[in-house]
């Protein structure tokens, strides 16, 4: 690839943390250049602020806009399915690309696929050791290589929209204005022919590479080395910070505590769930999903607590602790780390596993479900760009929640992927 060059400007934007473009191309012959817009909403719960921030990305010219800030989210759907309607089209493009489940169908033809973090995988595969007596403490991370992350499919939009009761199921196809399954599911395959074979392609190939090992993306968990990331001329500079940061990277380990696995199972599972709960569309519900086919497989009764507030945390955890009736606790997100930690000590014989969180200092009877969010968000950023270069755009985006290092590693995925993306573009399709 030529040398490129990067230029950073920041423009204030009221309520938001800043929102940046990197711009990165060719040094010179007209060359393509691509430049990212990023946006911290500092909610995860506020559509009105995500839809703000969406409508400014798409006056800058986003073609393509990436979500990884939960509720708030939902209003990047919404600001794109009003442009759409605005400008008297069906589907796009701009895109959205959604975040952690299969969301392509909540504003369909606005959603061109989603970056699914596998919270279900790591929910079964853990409820699995607990059932088989094989239960590990300490720290599963989980890649593209593990099924962990994953560009969405219509199969796993369809899984994810089945999940619903069916009374809900009824409801939004009624509010989405369809009269049944196969008449969503045909649209959002039409969407996604609006994408040519070639990009699709194009991201399949990007992954391979990262799975067999091919290709590093870096995974930035500090403010330090997202300004890197910002700062980067070419992906392959890129890859050579998330090579030398992985040389500092502790290595993942596990623990088998052989007390903890001859208890006598009950054949009973619970779930905590954060503050979103159940119907988020994302975390939450994944997490079910994996819960209830490890219940389906193993015959378990499954327990459910919402979480309210963060006051509900530790009631929650140490009532289901206290019982001693359930195999396995479930808690749902980074949130609940310490609360888990302390009653993890309170009840060293209760096996946990908290998704999204981690303590190095966590008791050994707790499994900490990591995920590399790098990994899936550099597929998202190939298939933005993309996307964008090949409609004669420049401009992409993304829109994430609060300011916090899990999310550095979505928006450094994402910038690896699009300049990866440029790469291909520039030396396949140009």
């Amino acid at each position: 690839m030529k040398k490129a060059v990067f230029a950073l400007l920041l423009i204030g934007l009221v309520g938001f943390s800043v929102v940046a473009s990197g711009c990165i191309g060719g040094g010179g012959g007209g060359s393509e250049k691509i430049k990212i817009l990023y946006t911290y909403t500092g909610s995860f719960g506020d559509a009105a602020k995500g839809k703000q921030a969406t409508q400014a990305q798409l006056q800058q010219g986003a073609w393509v806009i990436y979500q990884v800030a939960g509720g708030t989210g939902l209003g990047v759907f919404e600001a794109i399915n009003d442009y759409l309607k605005a400008n008297n089209k069906k589907m796009g493009p701009p895109f959205a690309i959604g975040v952690d489940s299969a969301q392509d169908w909540i504003k369909p033809g606005a959603i061109i696929a989603s970056m699914m973090k596998r919270v279900d995988v790591g929910v079964y595969n853990a409820v699995k050791q607990a059932e088989e007596n094989k239960f590990e403490g300490g720290v599963v991370e989980l890649g593209l290589k593990e099924g962990g992350v994953k560009l969405s499919t219509i199969d796993d939009v369809k899984a994810m929209f089945n999940a619903l009761p069916e009374d809900t199921k009824k409801k939004k196809l009624q509010e989405l204005g369809f009269n049944s399954e196969d008449e969503l599911f045909q649209f959002l395959e039409e969407t996604r022919n609006q994408v040519p074979d070639w990009i699709w392609q194009a991201v399949d190939e990007l992954q391979n590479k990262i799975i067999n090992g091919e290709i590093v993306v870096p995974k930035a968990t500090s403010k330090d080395q997202i300004e890197q990331l910002r700062n980067a001329e070419d992906w392959a500079a890129m890859e050579n910070l998330a090579k030398e940061w992985a040389k500092n990277e502790p290595k993942a380990q596990t623990y088998f505590n052989e007390t903890l696995n001859q208890r006598e199972n009950t054949k009973k599972i619970a779930i905590v769930y954060d503050v979103g709960g159940r119907g988020d569309l994302s975390f939450n519900d994944m997490a079910y999903l994996g819960a209830s086919r490890a219940a389906k497989d193993f015959g378990l009764q499954i327990t459910e607590l919402q979480s309210n507030s963060e006051n509900d945390y530790l009631p929650n955890l140490r009532s289901l602790a206290k019982s001693g009736e359930y195999d396995i606790i479930i808690a749902v997100g980074f949130m609940m780390t310490n609360a888990v930690k302390q009653v993890a000590q309170e009840y060293p014989n209760q096996r946990f596993v908290i998704i999204d969180g981690y303590d190095p200092e966590m008791p050994h009877n707790v499994q900490m479900v990591l995920f590399k969010e790098n990994e899936g968000s550099a597929l998202a950023g190939a298939l933005a760009s993309l996307i964008a270069l090949n409609d004669g755009k420049d401009t992409i985006g993304i829109v994430l929640g609060m300011e916090i290092p899990v999310l550095y590693k979505f928006e450094g995925g994402y910038r690896f992927g699009a300049y990866w993306g440029l790469d291909y573009y520039e030396n396949h399709k140009k």
